[in-house]
């Protein structure tokens, strides 16, 4: 008999950090940003038990460069974020999931008053031991070089390149009661207050 490794279908609102290497005109940097991102799983098709559809449905992380200024990653609310989790090693913990997601965001340069989108998705895949892959790591492929476009002005030159992002997904932004129940004007509120303070009022984590 099979045995079905995912959760239940369900939304969950979780901490992220990342950090990206940027190629502009003068040259490289690595900049880091952190804050929350929503992603929503399926439950297994009948037709393929071992394949989950994820979709990330929100997303909100900050950070500072030195050649961009204070910035903000969210989605483009233009083109979905969709992605795909599979069993993998089955027996092994620490590796029992492999999953990708076909990225689609907006880079607010909040100091310039500029919004730069991807044309071609950032794929960003990893592998990992549960879901939600709390603790896990989700990288580009060595050698992807994604192109960041003016908003205003989509068939201009790039205005830069991803090279390369790491993701990291945290804990909870809220307890996992709250979120589990559906909760999601609380937790909602909950994330905006993490993103703004980098702590959740009196909530404990899970």
């Amino acid at each position: 008999m099979t045995v079905n490794y995912f959760p239940p279908a369900g939304t969950d609102y979780l901490r992220l950090w990342t950090d990206a290497v940027i190629e502009l005109a003068g040259g490289e940097e690595t900049i880091e940003a952190d804050g929350w991102f929503c992603v929503t799983r399926s439950n297994p098709d009948r037709q393929n038990p071992n394949a989950i559809v994820t979709q990330i449905i929100q997303m909100n992380l900050r950070g500072r460069s030195e050649h961009l200024g204070e910035f903000l990653f969210s989605l483009n609310p233009q083109i979905p974020t969709m992605g795909e989790e599979t069993t993998f090693a089955v027996n092994k913990f620490d590796s029992r999931f492999k999953g990708y997601f076909n990225v689609y965001f907006q880079l607010e340069l909040l100091d310039q008053g500029k919004t730069l989108i991807n044309k071609e998705p950032v794929v960003i895949e990893g592998v990992f031991g549960a879901l939600p892959p709390i603790g896990a790591i989700g990288e580009m492929a060595p050698g992807d070089r994604v192109g960041m476009y003016d908003k205003d002005n989509p068939d201009s030159e790039p205005v830069m390149y991803m090279l390369a992002t790491r993701k990291i997904v945290g804990q909870y932004v809220t307890g996992d009661y709250a979120a589990r129940k559906e909760d999601y004007a609380a937790v909602k509120e909950q994330a905006s207050e993490f993103c703004q303070t980098g702590r959740i009022g009196s909530i404990a984590e899970v």
